[in-house]
């Protein structure tokens, strides 16, 4: 009893053909650890728009980096202010 694939060719060249042709899901490529850095260290107000909404989507999508910019931002205010 031979083992295997049981199909023609064709049927794999048009399964084939369809995954090639169908649109993939366009994903947003992900900021990269030294935008985030920079962003975290610049001053709140300097951020644009697309920065500031940027860093909020990644600090609820990261709980880790919110804590971190809350320390990061206190400890400038602890140094600028005192």
């Amino acid at each position: 009893m031979p083992l295997g694939y049981q199909g023609s060719y064709a049927r794999v060249r048009a399964y084939l053909r369809l995954k090639r042709t169908s649109p993939r899901p366009v994903a947003a490529r992900p900021p990269s650890p030294r935008a985030v850095a920079g962003w975290i260290l610049r001053r709140p107000e300097t951020l644009s728009e697309s920065e500031q909404l940027q860093l909020r989507t990644v600090s609820t999508d990261c709980p880790e980096i919110a804590a971190l910019t809350r320390h990061v931002r206190s400890f400038a205010t602890m140094l600028t202010e005192r």
